[in-house]
């Protein structure tokens, strides 16, 4: 009986033994992945490579712009007048020179600015209006005519005025300016009452 239970027991041991081996070489031999593919994979297909068109412009090139003096904006100044010794001085070497070729001489009022006279009253003869004009430098008093003759202008209109006496005198005034080292003349017309400022 007992060699027989014995028996009975190995044999069970050696059955599931065999089942265990069998399971264990069933899982080891289970399918595995399939292999991956002999050639590898490094990249897109040449079809679907496009060439690189920007909208704007490319964002990795620099703008060079060229290189070159600035545009200059037009530089302007006013030129001034040689003072009045200056301007006396060439009015007497006029004057010689007219007195030498026995030419009329030239008129004094002709040293002065137009900016340097003040109207001090009008008259009429027989050639029509004339105006009586004090130099401020001087003081010195002149009678001047359509078409006398100032440094930098002359006498366009001589108007009286009945209603209260004063006299309107219109003159053109000549000035220079100097643009980009060029000489410019620049006229305006100043009218000038008596007793009063001058007025443009």
């Amino acid at each position: 009986m007992k060699s027989k239970l014995l028996g009975v027991i190995i044999f069970s041991t050696v059955v599931w033994g065999t089942a265990v081996n069998a399971a264990a070489q069933d899982s080891t031999s289970s399918p595995q992945p399939a292999n991956k593919p002999s050639k590898e994979v490094v990249g897109p297909d040449a079809e679907s490579i496009r060439p690189y068109r920007p909208t704007n412009r490319d964002p990795f090139k620099r703008t060079i712009r060229p290189k070159g003096p600035k545009p200059k904006t037009p530089s302007s100044r006013v030129l001034g007048f040689p003072t009045l010794d200056a301007r006396r001085a060439e009015f007497r070497q006029k004057a010689q020179q007219a007195v030498a070729s026995d030419r009329a001489e030239p008129d004094p009022v002709s040293q002065y600015l137009v900016s340097e006279v003040d109207i001090t009253g009008v008259f009429r003869d027989d050639r029509g209006f004339g105006a009586f004009v004090r130099a401020q430098p001087t003081g010195t008093m002149f009678f001047v005519r359509n078409g006398s003759r100032l440094y930098n202008g002359e006498v366009l209109r001589i108007m009286a005025d009945e209603g209260d006496g004063s006299a309107r005198v219109q003159f053109r005034e000549v000035s220079y300016v100097e643009v980009n080292g060029k000489q410019a003349p620049q006229d305006r017309v100043v009218v000038k009452v008596s007793g009063t400022s001058s007025r443009h």
